[in-house]
């Protein structure tokens, strides 16, 4: 991730805290635990989550790796080392479509993250739906890196723009520009 867009005090009574830590909570990983530091919490149009630091990464990486809904990114195989790629540490995704968990444990104990992405595109242990990866590409990689692109409504709603071929009808194909989004 990018740039927090909140830092100073206060950040765990962010509603972004409280959700991503719920759906933490509801996979079995209670921070808690691992004496953890939140330093920067991310809002939408961006994935949503929060940089903290942590005291005992490596106990918060072995209980990560024994929940059985997340899928690690391997370093030793293509798929997973192209999906860690913009990850800070070790990655670990939350197996499923639609919005997911990305949970990012730096060993080191700093700069660690934990957010949802809008598009999950983990299909089992190790295994990437590549198609759904363009759009996790679209709408939470470029969303972080240029979320004064992009725009949010509602719990899951987002808006960005959009150059993409259409069908006219005439049945001719052409290049729509605009804005698009999905909720």
């Amino acid at each position: 991730m990018s740039q927090p867009d909140l830092t100073g005090p206060d950040l765990e009574r962010r509603p972004e805290v409280r959700d991503v830590k719920r759906a933490l909570g509801k996979i079995g990983i209670f921070l808690e635990g691992f004496g953890i530091t939140i330093t920067g919490v991310y809002v939408k149009p961006r994935p949503y989550g929060f940089d903290f630091d942590c005291e005992h990464p490596d106990d918060l990486l072995a209980t990560a790796r024994k929940i059985n809904t997340l899928s690690e990114d391997k370093l030793n195989t293509r798929e997973g080392s192209f999906s860690a790629g913009q990850t800070h540490g070790v990655g670990l995704r939350e197996i499923g479509s639609g919005p997911r968990l990305h949970l990012e444990i730096a060993l080191s104990g700093k700069d660690c993250n934990v957010h949802i992405d809008s598009h999950g595109y983990v299909i089992g242990q190790g295994l990437y739906d590549w198609n759904v990866s363009l759009e996790h590409g679209y709408w939470d990689l470029l969303s972080d890196k240029a979320p004064w692109m992009f725009g949010s409504f509602g719990d899951r709603g987002q808006y960005g723009p959009v150059i993409e071929p259409v069908v006219d009808l005439d049945n001719r194909t052409r290049l729509f520009f605009g804005i698009g989004g999905h909720w």
